[in-house]
C-alpha cells in the first residue's frame, strides 16, 4: 500500500470513528428527558398581563 493510499485509508477512518463517536454522545445528551424539549408541557404565561390585572405572578411574589 502506497503512503497515499494509507493516509486516504486512516483519514476517512478517522473521520467514521469521530461522526460515530459524536452520534453518540448526542444519543447520550438527548437520553435526558430535560435536555429534549425543555418547554415541553409547560404552560406559556404573560406575566406583565398577570401584574397588570393586579394579580401576583406566580415566581415573583414580593419579598417581605
Amino acid at each position: 500500500m502506497s503512503s497515499t493510499g494509507f493516509l486516504s485509508s486512516l483519514n476517512l477512518t478517522t473521520l467514521v470513528i469521530v461522526v460515530v463517536i459524536v452520534g453518540i454522545a448526542f444519543a447520550w445528551f438527548l437520553r435526558h428527558r430535560s435536555n429534549r424539549r425543555p418547554m415541553e408541557g409547560r404552560q406559556h404565561r404573560n406575566i406583565a398581563k398577570d401584574v397588570d390585572k393586579g394579580r401576583d405572578a406566580p415566581d415573583h411574589s414580593p419579598r417581605q
